[in-house]
Protein backbone atom coordinates (compact mmCIF):
# COMPACT_ATOMS: atom_id res chain seq x y z
CA UNK A 1 0.00 0.00 0.00
CA UNK A 2 1.39 3.58 -0.52
CA UNK A 3 -0.41 6.81 -0.02
CA UNK A 4 0.47 10.18 -1.71
CA UNK A 5 -0.51 13.50 -1.57
CA UNK A 6 -2.43 14.78 -4.54
CA UNK A 7 -3.26 18.17 -6.06
CA UNK A 8 -5.65 18.94 -8.74
CA UNK A 9 -5.91 21.59 -11.58
CA UNK A 10 -7.74 23.74 -8.91
CA UNK A 11 -5.10 23.42 -6.17
CA UNK A 12 -7.50 21.03 -3.75
CA UNK A 13 -4.90 18.94 -1.90
CA UNK A 14 -5.71 15.44 -0.56
CA UNK A 15 -4.69 11.93 0.06
CA UNK A 16 -5.07 8.82 -1.87
CA UNK A 17 -3.94 5.29 -1.42
CA UNK A 18 -3.55 3.02 -3.41
CA UNK A 19 -1.81 -0.80 -4.01
CA UNK A 20 1.42 0.57 -5.63
CA UNK A 21 2.23 3.16 -8.09
CA UNK A 22 1.27 1.22 -11.01
CA UNK A 23 -2.05 1.09 -9.29
CA UNK A 24 -1.90 4.95 -8.44
CA UNK A 25 -0.76 5.25 -12.57
CA UNK A 26 -3.63 2.58 -13.96
CA UNK A 27 -6.24 4.56 -11.81
CA UNK A 28 -5.04 8.24 -12.67
CA UNK A 29 -4.82 7.32 -16.75
CA UNK A 30 -8.26 5.76 -16.45
CA UNK A 31 -9.67 9.13 -14.96
CA UNK A 32 -10.81 7.26 -11.82
CA UNK A 33 -9.03 9.76 -9.25
CA UNK A 34 -11.30 12.87 -8.54
CA UNK A 35 -11.10 15.70 -5.86
CA UNK A 36 -13.38 15.46 -3.23
CA UNK A 37 -13.37 19.18 -3.04
CA UNK A 38 -14.72 20.01 -6.55
CA UNK A 39 -14.95 16.24 -8.27
CA UNK A 40 -12.50 17.23 -11.17
CA UNK A 41 -10.12 13.88 -12.55
CA UNK A 42 -7.35 16.27 -13.32
CA UNK A 43 -5.34 14.95 -10.76
CA UNK A 44 -1.60 14.85 -10.29
CA UNK A 45 0.79 13.13 -7.37
CA UNK A 46 2.52 16.10 -5.18
CA UNK A 47 6.19 15.49 -5.21
CA UNK A 48 7.51 13.95 -1.63
CA UNK A 49 10.55 14.23 0.23
CA UNK A 50 13.43 12.20 -0.92
CA UNK A 51 16.29 11.28 1.35
CA UNK A 52 19.97 11.39 0.31
CA UNK A 53 22.84 9.06 1.85
CA UNK A 54 25.96 10.25 1.65
CA UNK A 55 29.67 8.16 2.62
CA UNK A 56 30.48 9.64 5.81
CA UNK A 57 34.20 8.32 5.53
CA UNK A 58 36.26 7.68 8.39
CA UNK A 59 38.38 10.56 10.23
CA UNK A 60 41.61 10.43 8.49
CA UNK A 61 39.47 11.73 5.27
CA UNK A 62 37.46 14.10 7.06
CA UNK A 63 40.69 15.50 8.47
CA UNK A 64 42.36 15.39 4.89
CA UNK A 65 40.93 19.22 3.17
CA UNK A 66 38.23 18.28 0.82
CA UNK A 67 39.35 17.42 -3.02
CA UNK A 68 37.10 20.29 -5.69
CA UNK A 69 35.08 17.25 -6.85
CA UNK A 70 32.43 17.25 -9.56
CA UNK A 71 28.86 17.40 -8.43
CA UNK A 72 27.37 14.25 -9.34
CA UNK A 73 24.54 14.34 -12.17
CA UNK A 74 20.94 13.66 -11.32
CA UNK A 75 18.79 12.10 -14.11
CA UNK A 76 15.15 12.69 -13.59
CA UNK A 77 12.51 11.66 -15.94
CA UNK A 78 9.94 14.24 -17.45
CA UNK A 79 7.38 13.16 -14.47
CA UNK A 80 9.90 13.51 -11.91
CA UNK A 81 10.88 16.90 -13.11
CA UNK A 82 7.40 18.12 -12.85
CA UNK A 83 7.04 16.81 -9.64
CA UNK A 84 9.79 18.50 -8.39
CA UNK A 85 9.00 21.73 -9.78
CA UNK A 86 5.17 21.59 -8.35
CA UNK A 87 6.42 21.06 -4.60
CA UNK A 88 8.88 23.89 -5.42
CA UNK A 89 5.89 26.18 -6.29
CA UNK A 90 3.52 25.49 -3.61
CA UNK A 91 6.43 26.11 -1.13
CA UNK A 92 7.35 29.34 -2.13
CA UNK A 93 3.34 30.23 -2.52
CA UNK A 94 2.97 28.59 1.11
CA UNK A 95 6.05 29.86 2.83
CA UNK A 96 7.48 33.29 0.67
CA UNK A 97 5.77 36.61 0.85
CA UNK A 98 3.90 37.88 -2.52
CA UNK A 99 4.73 41.40 -3.14
CA UNK A 100 3.90 41.07 -6.93
CA UNK A 101 5.25 43.14 -9.42
CA UNK A 102 7.40 44.63 -6.61
CA UNK A 103 9.67 42.26 -6.59
CA UNK A 104 12.93 43.84 -7.49
CA UNK A 105 12.20 46.94 -5.54
CA UNK A 106 11.45 44.85 -2.00
CA UNK A 107 14.69 42.99 -3.29
CA UNK A 108 16.95 45.30 -3.33
CA UNK A 109 15.53 47.20 0.15
CA UNK A 110 15.71 43.73 1.69
CA UNK A 111 19.30 43.15 0.40
CA UNK A 112 20.39 46.90 1.26
CA UNK A 113 19.27 46.58 5.20
CA UNK A 114 16.03 49.20 4.51
CA UNK A 115 13.65 46.50 4.87
CA UNK A 116 12.99 43.48 7.21
CA UNK A 117 14.50 40.11 6.22
CA UNK A 118 11.70 38.01 4.77
CA UNK A 119 11.31 35.50 2.23
CA UNK A 120 9.57 37.01 -0.46
CA UNK A 121 8.06 35.70 -4.25
CA UNK A 122 6.89 38.20 -7.16
CA UNK A 123 7.29 38.89 -10.48
CA UNK A 124 9.95 41.14 -12.54
CA UNK A 125 10.94 42.25 -15.63
CA UNK A 126 13.91 41.38 -17.82
CA UNK A 127 15.31 45.05 -16.82
CA UNK A 128 14.84 44.82 -13.38
CA UNK A 129 16.48 41.30 -13.30
CA UNK A 130 19.50 42.95 -15.22
CA UNK A 131 19.68 45.80 -12.56
CA UNK A 132 19.72 43.40 -9.59
CA UNK A 133 22.48 41.24 -11.35
CA UNK A 134 24.20 44.63 -12.06
CA UNK A 135 24.30 45.42 -8.28
CA UNK A 136 25.16 41.96 -6.38
CA UNK A 137 21.33 41.41 -5.43
CA UNK A 138 20.45 37.25 -5.34
CA UNK A 139 17.72 36.04 -6.80
CA UNK A 140 16.05 32.28 -8.20
CA UNK A 141 14.06 32.58 -11.10
CA UNK A 142 11.36 29.47 -11.15
CA UNK A 143 9.22 28.34 -13.65
CA UNK A 144 5.63 28.03 -13.09
CA UNK A 145 4.09 24.57 -13.41
CA UNK A 146 1.50 23.82 -15.48
CA UNK A 147 -0.98 22.14 -13.67
CA UNK A 148 -3.14 21.78 -16.77
CA UNK A 149 -1.55 19.02 -18.70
Amino acid sequence: MVVYDLICKKNHRFEGWFPSFEGFQEQSAKKLISCPACGTTKVEKMPHACAVLTNRGDKEEKKAPAKAEKAPTISLTEAEAKELLIRASHYVRENFEDVGPRFAEEARAIFHGESEKRSIHGTSTPQEREQLDDEGIPYVILPKPDLDS
